[in-house]
């Protein structure tokens, strides 16, 4: 008569050997460099190599932006003291300077008077073109 302990004992060499076998597979499929289509490329379309231009010195030589919300209908906008139209020049001109600096922290100084939906909207701005340091200043209550 046979031992039931003896029923009940599974191999597990064979088990072991084909974990194994799927750690060495994995590691050798695996790629670990990212894909080259992801990474941005400066070529145009002719496939040759485009003229870097450097950023103007005021752009690389900037300790913070500062954006000025004034009470109006639109709101006026200033950034860094020259006049801005609209939030559409805003975006594109913080995105010209991110291209340059993303490090530089940005004020957003907004009038007493002005709608809060303005100020978010220039935040939004700032965090979509990439900036990290974004600080809001508050005025000083009339």
């Amino acid at each position: 008569m046979l031992n039931q302990k003896q029923d009940l004992d599974l191999p597990m060499t064979p088990m072991i050997d084909v974990v194994f076998q799927l750690i060495i597979f994995f590691l050798c499929t695996t790629r670990f460099t990212p894909l080259e289509q992801v990474l941005p490329t400066p070529l145009d379309e002719s496939g040759g190599s485009r003229r870097v231009e450097s950023p103007p010195p005021e752009v690389v030589n900037l300790t913070e932006v500062v954006i000025k919300l004034a009470d109006g209908q639109p709101v006026r906008i200033t950034l860094n003291g020259r006049q801005v139209s609209d939030f559409d020049e805003l975006g594109m001109t913080l995105q010209a300077v991110a291209r340059v600096r993303v490090d530089v922290p940005v004020v957003i100084d907004a009038g007493f008077a002005v709608p809060m939906q303005d100020v978010v909207q220039a935040y939004d701005l700032c965090r979509k073109v990439g900036f990290q340091k974004i600080h809001l200043a508050a005025p000083p209550r009339p």
